[in-house]
């Protein structure tokens, strides 16, 4: 190599392909992986401070890797969020643990993510990887990520990330809501001001919250458990992820200034989802411990005791995303299970070994199919995850976000206000009169023949239990909700 010291002129980047770059500097080539970190160090040990790229001048000390993937290093989407996320998971996935430690070869290590076969793998591992309802948005994730990389259209992808990340937040605080309802009626203990005002204002949104929203939950809940010394519902989440300056609490506020744009319909610069790929693994990576937990929609559950046995009873219920311990790998699998146990049927469960050990979720996610029958009077085998948005008071409805649904796929057209993933909750006073009048006799068999009827009852049930949720953990009668209680979080 030349003791010229180098300029932007005689330094120049040139042939660039998935796995590596060749750099001439003073007119000597050298050729390096094509990576953010390889790239950096190798113009610090020249003191190269800028650098030509595809005709355009690039300063070394400036530049993220966001516009590196972009501009400089030709990277697809995915390939960062792959290798974050499959290293995050591996302390607690088996399967990306030998991944990485055996089947990749030693000399692909440096850069597998950019080799298809092994990238591939990842994608199945992260997938299944993660419990239940975050599998599902990660999937979307993946899927969002190859399609707007095609496409050269960043739009989905963004909006992708942005439900990720709402889904997540609502995932933590709605664990956190479902223990301090098993914690506040017992314990009676005294909300500050502006806890209840929070906890107030989330009971009664007629909006959905946005990511910053959702982040204000999530702190209130924690330095509520703080305050009272209550177990978090999850041992490996730190109150240290939300202080300031922390990576999780950065990626939030980020993913909160991406989700404004999205709002106000500007950021769309295709370079934007590099930025909103690193953000997303960013806030993954914190969340990694989720790959221990598991999911479930509990269905049905059937008393049988015959003569001469011991009473049991028989659980229907499916498995949300893949059960990795079992010997079919099916995403969504149903299962039937015997168990001397009975639990909350028509519930969602988050759980690390054994779902009587879990978290009820309900009423803040539901699986709607759980719930309701069609015309010929039979579940739906597939499942469909909502999770609480917000509450429309003067309606009596509860409203629900399909999380298998995005908004993007919502209509352009004017006449269409709709949002296709709401999922609606409406009370339905009729019928419960009429459950009420048929209740002196137990007997509802007229109820059950109408199907809609039926469904309503279901629908109906959950509007109460929501309002029975909100009614303990906001400690009332005793104390009253706010006259602003449509108002957002602040």
């Amino acid at each position: 190599m030349s003791d010229l010291t180098p300029d932007r002129q005689d330094t120049v980047i040139e042939e660039v392909t998935p796995d590596s770059m060749k750099i001439k500097v003073n007119n000597e080539i050298t050729e390096i992986k094509n990576t953010f970190d390889e790239m950096k160090l190798f113009f610090e040990k020249l003191n190269v401070k800028d650098f030509t790229s595809g005709g355009k001048i690039y300063n070394i000390g400036t530049i993220t890797n966001a516009v590196f993937s972009n501009e400089i290093g030709k990277k697809t989407l995915n390939m960062f969020f792959c290798r974050q996320i499959t290293e995050a998971i591996k302390e607690y996935n088996p399967d990306a643990k030998k991944l990485l430690e055996n089947t990749i070869k030693e000399p692909d290590r440096k850069n597998w993510e950019t080799k298809q076969t092994p990238r591939n793998d990842a994608f199945i591992i992260i997938k299944n990887g993660f419990a239940g309802a975050l599998s599902i948005m990660v999937g979307k994730l993946i899927s969002s990520g190859r399609t707007s990389f095609d496409k050269k259209d960043p739009k989905d992808y963004l909006e992708v990330c942005i439900a990720t990340a709402k889904r997540s937040l609502q995932l933590l605080s709605y664990s956190f809501l479902s223990k301090l309802w098993d914690y506040q009626p017992l314990k009676k203990f005294e909300y500050t001001d502006d806890q209840l005002n929070v906890l107030n204002s989330f009971f009664n949104n007629e909006s959905e919250y946005d990511i910053n929203d959702n982040l204000q939950l999530l702190k209130t809940l924690v330095n509520i458990f703080d305050i009272q010394q209550i177990e978090y519902p999850f041992i490996e989440f730190k109150n240290e992820y939300l202080e300031e300056g922390n990576p999780f609490l950065n990626a939030c506020k980020k993913l909160g200034e991406i989700n404004t744009k999205l709002d106000y319909g500007t950021g769309y610069e295709f370079s934007i989802v590099f930025e909103a790929e690193n953000v997303i693994t960013e806030f993954l990576k914190t969340l990694s411990f989720f790959a221990k937990y598991k999911m479930v929609s509990m269905k049905d559950i059937l008393y049988e005791e015959v003569r001469g046995k011991d009473a049991q009873y028989l659980l229907s219920y499916t498995f949300l995303g893949v059960d990795n311990e079992s010997v079919i790998k099916k995403a969504n699998a149903a299962k039937l299970k015997y168990d001397k146990v009975p639990i909350n049927s028509n519930a969602v469960f988050i759980f690390k070994n054994k779902y009587h050990d879990g978290l009820n979720l309900f009423p803040f996610i539901i699986d709607e199919n759980a719930l309701i029958i069609d015309e010929k009077k039979t579940k739906s085998t597939e499942v469909k995850i909502c999770f609480y948005i917000s509450y429309k008071e003067s309606d009596e409805k509860l409203i629900y976000s399909d999380i298998h649904n995005i908004s993007s796929v919502k209509s352009d057209s004017s006449d269409d206000f709709i949002d296709p993933t709401h999922v609606p909750v409406q009370y339905n006073e009729k019928v419960e009169n009429e459950l009420n009048d048929a209740v002196t006799d137990n007997d509802i068999t007229d109820l059950k023949d109408d199907y809609k009827k039926f469904n309503s009852l279901q629908l109906n049930a959950v509007y109460k239990i929501f309002q029975k949720a909100k009614r303990e953990i906001l400690a009332l009668p005793e104390r009253e909700l706010s006259n602003n209680s449509s108002s957002k979080v602040n």
